[in-house]
């Protein structure tokens, strides 16, 4: 029994025992759930909780931007939200109401180009409360939500379609200005030559008191007033819609809207007679003189008439200039009197209708050159004919081939004006158009001489009526050269680039003789010589007289 009784209590003993360190066993369990609890909380979920408001998409509580609350919405819903609101009601704010001749007429907002900042103003609602610890977040968010955030939108206006609109009721009333102008002023025709007659045109001012001229030509003090007709611009009247864009411009900037009282006014022209004078400028101009063939009648008249057919021809852009197209075919028929002419390669010269007229092609082709224009086609004299040696050109109508071409190769209209100074006996030409570039303001033409050509051995023809011993010179040698062309761009007076024209070639002659069928190549008697007189006639060329029967020998 008593055995029993120790057993008994024995395991009364441990199953105590036992129950109190079960206890103790929950007891820890139960606090260690509960640090985790803790650490989960404090660590893990909170850290959930703000990555999540960091990255969130909706805007949180509290946020408004023009009374519009867009809390809960994302970028998209917002941006909807706003636009049919807050940008509506500032359209509906943005309109002029123009009062003119006692009418109103309304731009209203489909007039303007309103341009918001709704994006940087979400971006930037978007992004508050999104940085910082969890707690701070929370912090940031409940002030939002009890005190609230709120934004404004801000907005740029550009009247794009006013001016349209101005139109629509301001054309009826407005009569636009008149710009200046100009037209080429023509001489009057010349009964003799048949042409304009551009006798001492460009001789004014000072020039013009030295040779004696016209009252009217010394008071000239611009030369462009002798070749130009110009007209002043007219003013116009009524409503001044660049001055009126202006006001509404600066209404815009100020977003100041409401009514514009639209003031009836004269409204002057943007072209002048001074702006237009700007963009025509004397480009290329070019003289040669004819001092030393005066005398010769036929070439001075075909020079006065050949000047007067080329006075105030105009070129449009990319249209070109032709000598030949412009004084036609040079014959009697055609008006044109007798001048020498060189012939046989510049071997020789006779008189031919229209001789001379070179002189004209040769001064216009220089002034081309100071202009700066496209020389499309151009040949020179066969030899050196008193021009610059290089700087010629000539032109033909016999063969049919030799021609004077160039371009206008600018952007403006091209002003070709020939005259002839019967005072100083030369010819000029002076081409306006548009301004040089910006690049240069100047060229300046020059020549050298790359080899001289010399004449070969003589050379015989036969001439049928010529009998032993006589004979003639048909030809002189002609020494030739060869000439290289330039011009230099020049900027302020410094060299800015100089590039080269070409050569020119002269041609080289050998002396040539006309001798009698049969010839042997046998020395030439000097004085059996023959030259044709004034008439045609042979005559000798060294005449000799018999001593003793006091005669001339001749042929």
């Amino acid at each position: 029994m008593e055995a029993n009784a120790k057993e008994k209590t024995s395991r009364k003993k441990k199953k105590q025992s036992s129950n109190k360190a079960l206890k103790t066993l929950l007891i820890v369990l139960a606090a260690l759930v509960a640090v985790l609890g803790v650490l989960y909380y404090f660590v893990i979920y909170r850290e959930q909780q703000r990555v999540s408001i960091m990255n969130g998409t909706t805007f949180h509580e509290g946020i408004s931007v023009n009374g519009v609350d867009i809390s809960g919405m994302t970028m998209d819903a917002a941006r909807a939200a706003l636009a049919d609101s807050a940008e509506k009601d500032i359209a509906s704010g943005i309109h002029l109401n123009f009062t003119c001749n006692g009418q109103s007429y309304t731009a209203d907002s489909s007039c303007f180009t309103i341009t918001y900042n709704t994006e940087e103003v979400l971006t930037e609602a978007m992004g508050l409360a999104r940085e910082g610890e969890y707690t701070e977040l929370r912090e940031q968010m409940m002030d939002i939500k009890e005190n609230g955030r709120e934004f404004t939108l801000e907005y740029t206006v550009e009247p794009t379609g006013v001016e349209a609109f101005i139109h629509t009721f301001a054309d009826a009333v407005t009569i636009a200005p008149t710009p200046a102008s100009y037209t080429v002023r023509m001489p009057a025709i010349k009964e003799s030559t048949n042409a304009p007659d551009t006798r001492n045109l460009g001789l004014v001012g000072e020039a013009a008191k030295e040779a004696k001229l016209s009252e009217e030509s010394i008071a000239i003090t611009d030369v462009r007033d002798v070749f130009f007709e110009f007209t002043e611009a007219v003013d116009g009247y009524g409503v001044d819609i660049p001055g009126l864009m202006q006001t509404v411009q600066q209404r815009c900037e100020a977003l100041d809207f409401g009514d514009i009282e639209v003031q009836m006014a004269p409204i002057q022209s943007d072209v002048t007679i001074e702006t237009l004078k700007e963009n025509l400028v004397l480009r290329g101009s070019a003289s040669t003189g004819y001092r030393s063939k005066r005398r010769n009648e036929g070439r001075c008249f075909n020079l006065e008439k050949a000047c007067g057919m080329v006075y105030g021809k105009t070129l449009l852009p990319g249209e070109e200039f032709s000598a030949n197209g412009i004084l036609g075919d040079r014959t009697f028929a055609n008006g044109w009197k007798a001048a020498p002419a060189v012939i046989s390669g510049g071997a020789d010269h006779e008189d031919q209708p229209g001789g001379g007229v070179c002189q004209i092609a040769t001064t216009t082709y220089m002034a081309v050159l100071y202009g700066d224009y496209e020389v499309v086609y151009r040949r020179p004299h066969s030899t050196p004919s008193g021009y610059p040696d290089g700087l010629d050109a000539t032109i033909n109508t016999v063969t049919g081939e030799i021609d004077f071409k160039w371009k206008n190769n600018t952007q403006s209209p091209v002003y070709v004006f020939t005259w002839i100074d019967t005072v100083n006996y030369s010819v000029h030409c002076e081409i306006y158009g548009e301004p040089f570039p910006a690049t240069f303001d100047e060229i300046e033409l020059s020549s050298k001489l790359v080899e001289e050509l010399v004449p070969g051995v003589p050379e015989y023809e036969v001439k049928s009526s010529l009998y032993s011993p006589y004979w003639m010179i048909k030809n002189n040698a002609v020494t030739g050269y060869i000439y290289e062309s330039f011009k230099t761009y020049k900027l302020n007076g410094k060299e800015v680039e100089t590039k080269s024209i070409g050569n020119t070639t002269y041609k080289v002659h050998p002396t040539r003789y006309y001798v009698w069928p049969g010839y042997a190549g046998e020395p030439l008697d000097p004085q059996y010589q023959l030259v044709s007189d004034a008439n045609g006639n042979l005559t000798l060329a060294n005449p000799t007289v018999d001593p003793t029967t006091g005669t001339t020998t001749t042929p």
